[in-house]
């Protein structure tokens, strides 16, 4: 008996030394180990999303902000008092997560359903609310303008953003996302065995993205998208003149700018989108994915596309002929219905001849055959004439970018290089002619085409346009640059003429403010008469001692018709907005003759 107790107490006592050994292991040798394991388990590091800096407009309106969003999510699981958060949510059933992920049951809750719902999931570790910041836009102006938000994708995860961060896409959204982009925080969050959140700890603060302070004008900003959806009217007008299917939408955009600092006061384009669309959770994918596939094509910016700039164009090559030598101010050509070289016959768009005039008439009433003459006769012939043009329109601000802080594209000017280059062909003279009227392969945009008038009004002094006037409380300097040049008065009154007296008389005669401007119609080969470029392109007052502000605008409709049809009407109410004066109805002219079918070579006014 007593060796079989020994034997007994000698196995407790072995037993009983291995757990003591084992204990002594885990608590003293291993510890450092096991402690980390345990604060890993149960202490975890999570980000906090920090806000993206606020949009406001010049005066200090309030256009994009953030605000907390409420979602309900699901572990799987259990879940107490189910019928009852059912019912509140209007749902029938709990969706079902995938293993070890958490799902949204509701997003966007509404806050009147917060309290009950706080009070029904406190304790429920699979089923709680969830705050997130959400984009939200009071205001929201031209959709591809502001531009939009979205959560960020797998590559700019792997960039160093957060699954749940919102990245600029588009606009001002975009083009501003370094100085908009907030510097995300952190806290500590301790869990139990069971994963439900006993404390946290806020170990680093996240840090708001600067706010930005616009250019623009809000009130005036509204006043340019209404001339553009106003638009509609005149633009049946020239669809039935030709009798052409008509419009749902217009398709334009209209920039107006300060000419003396380049600050954008407005930039309209349509059709455009409420960018509250992309912002909400859960995104409806369906309307979002109509957007992308409407043939009219929204999501594009067109005040920063190119297009051909038709008769704007002529005060590049008005510019170049006087700068160059090449035409005088008082060179008179004839106004001819038509100007013929060799076989081909190039026309006027008035289909008469219009008397002798300088290049001020020429720019006044828009005429084709004065600027056909002038380029032919030029000393060096007009085949080598079309690198001045370029070389002279981008000097203007053509075909480079403008500065403005969105992405845009820039315009095109062909030269007799870029030809042997692409198609392996010479230039041929009658190609010069057709780009001197803003026609053939010349393509400009109508942020360009704005600060290309800014050049001529401020004789010469060119802005570089821009969106953004302070960020936080930094102001943004305007950018000024001297475009040489000897004969702006003469681009300056020609263009004062087109109102008193030219194409864009019958509208802006009798405006009660002094402007200056330019009528525009592209025509676009393979598209029937009627369906040309449009544009207007204006500033005021004239006299540099008017007390009032300046304005610039430029109006611009895809395939809208005849510029002086369509552009000319927006812009004045743009500008009539903007001074703030009532032009009542305007004065129409006398009914004209259905034009006939001209070449795409003869630009209309």
């Amino acid at each position: 008996m007593n060796s079989r107790l020994l034997l007994l107490l000698l196995l407790v006592y072995t037993v009983l030394g291995l757990y003591g050994l084992r204990l002594w292991q885990l608590q003293v040798v291993e510890y450092e180990r096991y402690s980390t394991q345990s604060r890993g388990n149960y202490v975890r590091t999570e980000p906090i999303t920090a806000p993206r800096g606020r949009i406001f407009d010049r005066n200090g309106k309030l256009i994009a902000d953030n605000r907390m969003a409420v979602d309900l999510v699901y572990q799987g699981g259990e879940v107490e008092f189910k019928e009852r958060i059912l019912a509140l949510l209007g749902l029938s059933e709990l969706p079902k997560p995938e293993r070890g992920q958490e799902v949204i049951v509701k997003a966007n809750l509404p806050e009147g359903l917060i309290p009950t719902l706080a009070e029904l999931t406190a304790g429920q570790k699979n089923l709680r609310l969830v705050e997130r910041l959400e984009r939200n836009y009071p205001r929201p102006i031209s959709g591809s303008v502001l531009g939009y938000v979205q959560l960020a994708n797998a590559l700019q995860v792997k960039q160093g953003y957060d699954p749940d961060e919102l990245v600029g896409v588009s606009g001002l959204e975009g083009g501003l996302e370094n100085t908009l982009r907030g510097t995300r925080g952190a806290r500590l969050v301790e869990v139990n065995a069971r994963g439900e959140r006993i404390r946290s700890q806020v170990i680093r603060p996240p840090l708001p993205g600067k706010d930005v302070y616009l250019t623009l004008d809000y009130d005036l900003q509204k006043a340019a998208e209404k001339a553009l959806a106003d638009s509609l009217e005149d633009l049946h007008k020239g669809r039935k003149r030709y009798g052409l299917p008509l419009d749902q939408k217009p398709k334009g955009a209209i920039i107006a700018v300060d000419p003396r600092t380049g600050e954008v006061l407005a930039m309209a384009t349509a059709p455009t989108f409420d960018p509250n669309l992309f912002a909400r959770r859960p995104t409806p994918r369906e309307e979002i994915q109509r957007l992308i596939q409407d043939p009219d094509k929204p999501l594009f910016n067109r005040a920063v596309l190119p297009y051909a700039p038709g008769s704007t164009f002529k005060l590049v090559t008005s510019s170049m002929l006087l700068e160059k030598g090449y035409a005088t101010p008082g060179t008179i050509y004839t106004c001819t219905a038509a100007f013929t070289v060799g076989r081909f016959t190039m026309r006027n768009w008035a289909h008469r001849n219009m008397g002798p005039m300088t290049v001020k008439g020429a720019i006044a009433n828009s005429c084709n055959t004065w600027y056909f003459q002038a380029v032919w006769n030029a000393p060096p012939g007009s085949a080598p004439l079309v690198d001045d043009i370029a070389a002279r329109a981008k000097e203007m601000g053509i075909g480079r970018p403008t500065g403005l802080e969105i992405p845009e594209r820039s315009g095109f000017l062909p030269t007799r290089a870029w030809k042997r280059a692409t198609f392996d062909e010479p230039w041929y003279p009658g190609e010069t002619l057709s780009v001197a009227i803003g026609q053939g392969p010349v393509l400009a945009t109508p942020a360009e085409i704005a600060r290309m008038l800014s050049t001529i009004a401020m004789s010469g002094r060119q802005p570089e346009l821009h969106l953004v006037k302070r960020i936080g409380d930094t102001p943004i300097s305007p950018r000024i640059s001297q475009v040489p040049g000897t004969h702006w008065a003469e681009l300056q009154e020609g263009l004062r003429q087109t109102v008193t007296e030219g194409t864009a008389s019958f509208q802006l005669k009798d405006f009660p403010v002094p402007t200056a401007g330019k009528t525009g119609t592209a025509e676009i080969p393979g598209k029937r008469m009627g369906l040309s470029h449009a544009w207007y392109m204006g500033y005021g007052p004239v006299d540099p001692n008017d007390p009032r502000p300046p304005l610039l605008v430029v109006a611009f409709f895809e395939n809208g018709g005849e510029g002086s049809g369509v552009a000319l009407p927006a812009a004045k109410k743009v500008m009539s907005a903007f001074w703030k004066v009532n032009t009542g109805s305007p004065a129409q002219p006398s009914p004209a003759p259905i034009p006939q079918p001209t070449p795409p070579s003869a630009a209309r006014p």
